[in-house]
C-alpha cells in the first residue's frame, strides 16, 4: 500500500516527486491542468459573443428606426396609390410584350384613318378590331360629314362602308363602320 524506498534528500522543484503511472491519474492531471485553460478561453469566447450582442443589438435599433420611418412615409396614401398603378403597367406592359409576338402591328393604319378626319368632326370613340373599323364621330356640320362619308366610300382601300346620323340639339352624332382591304 505504502512503498517505502529511497527518498531523495533535497527538493527538486522543476521534478515532481511524485508521477502517476496509470492512465487515469494521468487524464485527471492533464484535464486539470488543460482543462483550466480551455475553461478560461470558453469564458473569453462567452464573454465576447455576450458583449457583442450589445453592438449589434444598437446597430439593430439604429436599422430599425431608419425602416420604421421608410414606413411611414411609404404608407402614405398616395406612394400607395400610386404603387398600385406602377404594378398595374407592369403587368400591362408584360402582357403587351407576350402580345407583341402574335399581334399586327396597325400603329400606321390607324395613324393614317385618324389623319384622314377632317377638322370639323371631331372623334369621340375609335374601335379597330381584325381590319373591322368604328368611328363614333360629333359635329355641328351636316356638309363635312357627306364629304367625308364620299371619300371614305370613294376610296379602294375600305369596303362595307356604313353611315348612321342622330342629330342632338345643335349637335351631329355619327356612327362609321368600314372594312380595310388587306393587300
Amino acid at each position: 500500500m505504502f512503498k517505502f524506498g529511497k527518498q531523495p534528500q533535497s527538493i527538486d522543484f522543476l521534478q515532481p516527486s511524485y508521477s502517476p503511472t496509470d492512465i487515469w491519474s494521468t487524464a485527471y492531471i492533464w484535464l486539470t491542468n488543460v482543462g483550466k485553460y480551455l475553461l478560461i478561453g470558453v469564458e473569453v469566447l462567452v464573454l465576447g459573443v455576450f458583449f457583442s450582442r450589445f453592438i449589434l443589438d444598437r446597430q439593430d435599433n439604429d436599422l430599425k428606426e431608419e425602416v420604421n420611418a421608410k414606413v411611414t412615409l411609404l404608407s402614405n396614401e398616395s406612394w400607395q396609390k400610386n404603387a398600385a398603378v406602377y404594378e398595374n403597367y407592369q403587368y400591362l406592359l408584360s402582357d403587351i410584350k407576350l402580345v407583341k409576338d402574335r399581334q399586327v402591328i396597325n400603329s400606321v393604319k390607324v395613324s393614317e384613318l385618324i389623319s384622314g378626319i377632317p377638322s370639323s368632326l371631331h372623334l369621340t370613340s375609335f374601335g379597330y378590331s381584325v381590319n373591322r373599323i368604328s368611328l363614333r364621330l360629333t359635329s355641328n356640320s351636316l356638309n363635312s360629314i357627306k364629304d367625308y362619308e364620299a371619300s371614305l366610300k370613294n376610296n379602294p382601300n375600305y369596303s362595307n362602308v356604313a353611315f348612321s346620323i342622330d342629330k342632338n340639339k345643335d349637335e351631329i352624332n355619327v356612327s362609321v363602320t368600314f372594312v380595310i382591304l388587306t393587300e
